[in-house]
């Protein structure tokens, strides 16, 4: 087809065709206007004439409404389709039609976030009720220890997961999250393992920092499959029993029964999260279809050395790439965890009156960062100019940071309002430097996380980095250093942001 459009325009060549009103065959440009008909024929065609980009475009219209070459000789006195399609390329002039408008991908459900944000904000409720099994020396880094390993490898793990599950579906991820989750489970016990035999710490609180790290793990898997309900479930026994425990006051006879509910939940979540990536795992499927079933393709053929690596979980490629990931898991729970190892003054009330309100605002992180995507949408439909699109991804940005910090300092005096009143923590004024850092730790990571979605992981872990380095180095000003470095690392990751996110490419996808 293509080799005879070329001949034919070939045959066109350079020379414009005109139409007489006689009817009879046309000569070279110069003699005079075309036949009524061609205008007729014009109005038939407007449509696809005002959209046309090639008058080829016209003319395979007018094939496909039956036109061939000897008709219209017979009809126009041309040549051909071609030089009539060129006639009506001339005639009408480009106005083109808007295209229909795509489905929005990225639309707004508040259901999924706001249980995200109860998933990840609720399990802060079991600190408080297990106080009584962290005590005694060597606790605070115990529980300091398994968290940044608990964020590097369920960072990592979740990235694994995702990437498998956009590239292959539910049973390629749930065998790879299967099998992650128990060296992830490794991991975690033999860090917690190292750390018990250097420092002297109770099995009490060995289990509970065991318990912390299975949740995480087992959270992780749960989400990045979509079982958020299965989640829920898991971590109703130590919510409603740590709940219920500080609410009664702690009584003594409920001691006992309160641990055993906080015991229930990383096993729960564990079992949960094993059995539903089994579900999807290739052992599971009927026989004879194998890791295509997802898909629906049949397994393509490969050579010995490709078909040897078909049955790899994971490649070296996709194990650097996590890095990252893992990376980023490691210094956001150092900048978090900074303070309570530093021994800064105010850190314990603070990080009581904060790290529910922090993890609920998670969910309200990843409602915003679909509107900031719905509304980057929005402009790239709606705005020609490079710089108005730079202009209003700009103030979008600024508005989602903003809004942000707002939920989160509301959520913040909520917690606050309700632990003075069950007599959980007295704060007083000298707190506020503390919470103030911690809001700005929470901002950081909410930008960090927006750079991510759009590709950018090695600005913000270097930025992240670099602010608990200044920490580390500044720790003799207290909480002041704290609050700077925070500060500047918001202000440094929202300024990058505003200059990345403001081209258009970032956002065609």
């Amino acid at each position: 087809m293509s080799a005879a459009i070329v001949a034919a325009r070939q045959r066109v060549g350079g020379t414009q065709w005109v139409y007489h009103r006689g009817g009879t065959p046309p000569g070279p440009a110069g003699g005079g206007a075309g036949p009524p008909d061609v205008d007729e024929l014009c109005a038939q065609f407007t449509l696809v004439c005002e959209s046309a980009v090639d008058p080829l475009e016209i003319c395979c219209a007018l094939e496909f409404e039956g036109w061939s070459d000897k008709a219209v000789r017979d009809r126009y006195g041309v040549p051909d389709v071609f030089a009539l399609a060129e006639q009506l390329y001339l005639r009408v002039p480009r106005r083109p039609a808007e295209p229909d408008q795509a489905p929005d991908p990225w639309q707004i459900a508040t259901a999924r976030p706001a249980l995200h944000g109860l998933l990840y904000g609720l399990p802060t409720v079991c600190f408080p009720a297990a106080a009584g099994l962290l005590t005694g020396p060597g606790v605070v880094t115990l529980l300091i220890v398994v968290s940044l390993v608990s964020w590097a490898i369920s960072q990592s793990l979740a990235y694994l997961g995702y990437l498998r599950l956009g590239q292959a579906g539910p049973v390629p991820a749930g065998r790879l999250l299967r099998a992650g989750l128990a060296a992830g489970l490794a991991g975690v016990l033999l860090a917690l393992a190292v750390t018990a035999m250097a420092l002297p710490v109770r099995v009490a609180a060995a289990s509970f920092a065991a318990g912390l790290g299975v949740y995480m793990l087992g959270a992780t898997v749960l989400i990045v499959l979509g079982g958020e309900r299965l989640l829920l479930a898991a971590a109703a026994p130590g919510v409603l029993g740590s709940a219920a425990f500080l609410l009664l006051g702690r009584p003594a006879p409920l001691t006992h029964p309160a641990w055993a509910a906080l015991a229930a939940t990383p096993l729960l979540a564990l079992a949960l999260a094993t059995r539903r990536a089994g579900r999807t795992s290739p052992g599971r499927t009927s026989p004879g279809r194998g890791r295509h079933a997802a898909t629906g393709n049949g397994p393509p053929r490969r050579g010995p050395r490709t078909r040897r690596r078909a049955g790899w979980l994971v490649t070296g490629t996709e194990l650097r790439g996590a890095l990252p990931s893992a990376g980023f898991g490691l210094v956001a729970a150092g900048l978090f965890a900074f303070p309570v190892a530093a021994g800064m003054p105010g850190h314990a009330s603070a990080g009581l009156l904060v790290s529910l309100p922090l993890a609920m605002s998670m969910g309200a992180a990843e409602w915003m960062l679909i509107w900031f995507r719905r509304r980057t949408q929005r402009l790239l439909r709606s705005t020609r100019e490079p710089r108005a699109f730079a202009t209003g991804s700009r103030l979008a940005l600024l508005a989602a940071l903003l809004l942000y910090l707002a939920v989160t300092a509301a959520l913040t005096a909520a917690v606050t309002a309700v632990a003075v009143g069950t007599r959980l923590a007295h704060p007083d004024l000298g707190v506020l430097p503390q919470v103030a850092a911690y809001l700005a730790v929470g901002g950081a990571m909410f930008t960090a996380l927006l750079l991510q979605a759009f590709g950018s992981r090695v600005v913000p872990l270097a930025c992240c980095a670099v602010a608990l380095a200044a920490e580390a180095a500044c720790r003799g000003a207290g909480v002041a250093a704290q609050l700077v470095a925070c500060t500047l690392l918001l202000t440094g990751l929202a300024g990058y942001a505003a200059l990345v996110l403001s081209s258009a490419t970032r956002h065609a996808c």
